[in-house]
């Protein structure tokens, strides 16, 4: 079976299609990337890993997951199989690292949405568990800002890459639905 790479906008469907998998394969387990981006941010305070700016790991942060993403794999072929799922990806460095034959590389994104659409998602499906929990809504509608235009420059780049690229602005799970009967067709390696 194949590994999935998921990368994409805050918001746009990454952590419910790597679940949506694993419910359905449960021989897959997620690596999260912001988790990992996070406790390097708490533990590690000093390597300045993070959204913000930086140095130290934040530029080496894509070759770090792909490092772990990869050795996971090899240490545990045949037993499990590995979703990566995390925001802070280009799709330029997601072809360096990920472009291999047992891996599915995708992207998920909200273009066509306004801020105010993104917002209200936002709010209307945050739980006191997520990061915008206790955020202003200028924090947030400057984060759906910041997600809609990363959503439209890493479309027009995944297109040029030759990288699969799924809209999630509207119609949500429905979209996620699809995409899952889509990998479903792509995970099983034809001998």
């Amino acid at each position: 079976m194949k590994n999935i790479a998921i990368f994409g906008s805050s918001r746009s469907g990454k952590s419910t299609l790597s679940k949506m998998i694993c419910k359905k394969y449960p021989q897959y387990h997620i690596i999260i990337g912001d988790d990992i981006r996070y406790a390097f941010q708490v533990v590690l305070p000093n390597n300045q890993i993070s959204n913000k700016g930086g140095n130290g790991m934040k530029d080496d942060f894509p070759n770090f997951l792909a490092c772990l993403f990869y050795k996971s794999i090899k240490r545990n072929k045949g037993i499990f199989n590995y979703i990566v799922d995390t925001c802070n990806m280009t799709p330029e460095k997601a072809k360096e690292l990920f472009n291999r034959d047992d891996t599915i590389i995708l992207f998920l994104g909200t273009p066509k949405q306004t801020i105010k659409q993104h917002f209200d998602e936002v709010r209307n499906y945050e739980t006191n568990k997520d990061w915008t929990y206790d955020r202003t809504d200028e924090e947030i509608i400057e984060h759906s800002r910041h997600s809609i235009e990363k959503s439209i420059e890493q479309e027009k780049e995944c297109k040029k890459l030759n990288i699969w690229y799924v809209d999630t602005s509207f119609n949500r799970d429905e979209v996620l639905k699809d995409t899952l009967n889509t990998i479903e067709k792509m995970i099983i390696e034809k001998k």
